[in-house]
């Protein structure tokens, strides 16, 4: 993270736009730099505790931030673009092969 914008991989806190009044949920970046804006918004994958089939655990692939007491799944098709303004607060880093995995899989859902 240069200059307080985020990158591929980072994660943080942020309102999730599915659910009103909701707490902060995490999110994962995949994409930043590459928007029209960079360091502006970000396109993000959700994270969650769900263990639901068609989630993706992250288990080790946690570079830093990762909350030893709950279990981290990605859903690479629930997607939002998030300003940096409504960032709460970040969390850590998620490696780049996992993040890569999840840009792939979210284009599969846009692709099908």
């Amino acid at each position: 993270m240069s200059d307080g914008a985020f990158g591929k991989g980072d994660v943080f806190w942020a309102p999730d736009p599915f659910r009103d009044g909701s707490n902060p949920r995490l999110w994962l970046v995949l994409a930043a730099d590459s928007l029209p804006y960079p360091g502006e918004e970000y396109v993000c994958a959700a994270l969650t505790t769900s263990d639901l089939p068609a989630n993706s655990e992250v288990g080790d692939e946690w570079v830093s931030g990762r909350n030893p007491q709950k279990t981290s799944y990605c859903s690479p098709w629930v997607l939002a673009t998030v300003k940096h303004r409504a960032v709460a607060n970040p969390q850590g880093e998620i490696s780049a092969a996992f993040t890569d995995r999840m840009i792939d899989e979210a284009k599969s859902y846009l692709d099908s």
